[in-house]
Parts: C-alpha cells; structure tokens; sequence
C-alpha cells in the first residue's frame, strides 16, 4: 500500500506539473510577444521621434535663413528709400536753381536786347538836322571825313555778351531738362526695385509663417509621440519584469521539467515494478 500511496503521489504531481507547465507555456509565449511588441513600439518611436526632430531642426533652420534674407531686404529697402529721398532733394535743388538761372538770364538778354536795339535805332534814326540841304546833309556832312562809318563798337560788344548768355541760357535749359529726365528714370528704377523687395518680402514672410506653423504642428507631435514612448518603455519593462518572474518559477532551477518528468517517470516505474515483486513473490 505504501508503495501504491507512494505512485499515486508521484503521478499526482506529475500531472500538477504538466498542468503548470502548461499554464508556464502559455504564460511565458505571451510574456515574449508582449515584449517583443512593446520594443518594437519603443523602437519605432524613437525612429519617428528622431526623424521629426530633424525635420523640426531643418524647418529652424530655413526660418532662421529666411529671417536674416527678409531683414537684409528691409535694411536695403531703407537705404535705397533714404538713397532716393536724398537724390530727389538735390535733383529738385538742381532744377530749381536751372529754372531760376534761365529766368534771370532770358530777362537780362530781354534787358539788353531791348536797350541794344533802342541804341541802334538812335543811330540809325531819320533825323533831319538844321541847316541841311534837300538831302538833309549839314556843312559838317559835306565836308571830307575821317571817318566815314557810323560808330559801332557798343553793338558789336552786345552781340558777344548777347551770345555769351544764349550759352548760359542753353546750359540752364539742357540742365533742367537732364536732370529732370535723371529724376524720371531715377524714380521709375526704384519704384521697380521697391515693387520686388517688397514682393520678395513678403513672400518670404509668408514662408516663415508657413515653416512655423509647420514647426508648431511637429511640436504637438513630438509632445504625443514622447506620451507614447514613455508609455511602450513602461509596458516593454513590465513584459521584461513579468518573464523574469516566470523564469523563476518556472525555468529557474538545477532541472529541467523534462529532466524531472523523467526522473519522476523512472521513479514511478521502479516502484511500480517493486509493487508487482512484493505482490508476486509467493
């Protein structure tokens, strides 16, 4: 009987075992693929954090280049502002004093030319003196002449003081008129530079607004994507803690459960063996 007592325990356990080993099996497949999910999660968060860290880094970095080209736009659109405004001070300083120069010249070649003229017509008035014969010359007139010619010099002189500031007056008008042209192109030359920095500008503000925004967008991910790390890392640690324990239990020890179901399976038949001598011995 003790025998008997000694087999039904043995078998007792080994059918305990099986059913742990069983339930060690099914433990321990869901351990590992829980484990193995969660890494897989780990890792490709990583990966997906990593890659939006840099598109974030590279979107800083055009906003930053886009930033330093809209300020040198501004700053040339200043300069060329102050520039233009300058330039056309002294444009309409220039035509201003080319006006006025051509007024005062054309009245002083209005002043001599009338006073000139008046002098000409003096000399060559027909005044008859007193004491002249039918053609109205006089005993002076008649008698032998040093000169025989009207006195000239006063018109000749006004003929090159006259031409001297025709000169003056074209120099004037060609002044005027070249730096009103210069004025003209000046003016349409930075209203077309104004046009395109101003364009430019802004187009690149609204790049910049756009990469931001863009930015802003990849913040609120980073920040979910990072929840969601912390949150695989946990589990991934507690699928490592969970295989540990079942290694322990189940794994852990100086035999294996093949081992012992051997053992136990020799055991049962050495016993089962005395059994059937001691009850056959007679």
């Amino acid at each position: 009987q003790i025998i008997k007592d000694l087999v039904a325990r043995l078998e007792s356990e080994a059918d305990s075992e099986r059913t742990q080993k069983s339930f060690c099996d099914d433990e321990m497949k869901k351990a590992v693929e829980q484990r193995d999910s969660e890494q897989s999660k780990v890792e490709g968060l990583k990966a997906e954090i990593t890659g939006k860290e840099a598109d974030k880094a590279q979107l800083m970095q055009e906003i930053a280049s886009l930033s330093e080209q809209i300020a040198e736009n501004k700053k040339a659109m200043l300069e060329a502002t102050e520039l233009r405004e300058a330039e056309s001070r002294e444009n309409d300083k220039t035509v201003s004093e080319a006006g006025a120069g051509k007024e005062a010249v054309m009245q002083a070649i209005e002043v001599l030319k009338k006073f000139y003229g008046d002098a000409a017509l003096v000399q060559k008035g027909s005044f008859v003196p007193t004491n002249s014969d039918r053609s109205g010359k006089t005993v002076a007139d008649l008698a032998p002449g040093v000169f025989d010619e009207d006195y000239k010099g006063s018109q000749e002189a006004s003929k090159g003081i006259i031409g001297m500031l025709d000169v003056i007056l074209a120099d004037f008008e060609r002044t005027g008129k070249t730096v009103t042209q210069e004025e003209a192109d000046a003016l349409e030359a930075f209203v077309s530079f104004k046009t395109e920095n101003e364009a430019d500008t802004l187009a690149k503000e609204g790049a910049v607004t756009t990469k931001e925004g863009e930015v802003a967008t990849i913040q609120d991910g980073l920040v979910t994507l990072t929840d969601d790390l912390q949150t695989a890392e946990k589990s991934h640690a507690g699928a490592l803690s969970e295989l540990e324990k079942l290694h322990t239990m189940c794994v852990a020890g100086e035999e294996t459960y093949e081992e012992r179901v051997a053992k136990r399976t020799k055991e049962i038949e050495a016993l089962k063996e005395a059994h059937d001598i001691l009850e056959n011995w007679q």
